[in-house]
């Protein structure tokens, strides 16, 4: 017999390293981003959308970290930067979305018949 919370936990992996470095470039900035960057070493992931972007849900443990501070409507997605291919040209975004101050996907968002996205995504970030 499964333990108790163990349906909840079924699938979700620790972080990938690029799905980490994603995160801390995307949340590397504003004083505000501070509460998101303390949740990523309590962050959790699985496969997100089936559209074939490599995007992620994310899982911020119980316990581990308090909600980043977030004003009641805020905007869902609390931090976002262009994607560049090899050569430097715009291929879609990357959008982290958050639910009462937790991180709850990671999005990554591109132009269809570019093909595939392959990792290491945090390469492919826009620094601006």
């Amino acid at each position: 017999m499964p333990e108790p919370g163990a349906a909840a936990e079924a699938g979700w992996e620790p972080l990938s390293e690029d799905v980490r470095r994603t995160l801390e470039i995307l949340l590397d900035g504003e004083a505000g981003e501070a509460g998101y960057r303390a949740q990523i070493p309590h962050t959790r992931m699985k496969a997100g959308c089936t559209c074939g972007c490599p995007s992620q849900y994310l899982l911020v443990g119980p316990g581990g970290v308090p909600a980043a501070c977030a004003e009641p409507g805020a905007a869902p997605i609390v931090a976002s930067r262009c994607l560049r291919s090899p050569d430097g040209g715009y291929v879609g975004e990357a959008l982290l979305f958050a639910d009462e101050g937790l991180m709850v996907s990671l999005e990554v968002c591109h132009w269809e018949d570019l093909g595939p996205l392959v990792p290491p995504l945090w390469q492919r970030l826009d620094p601006v």
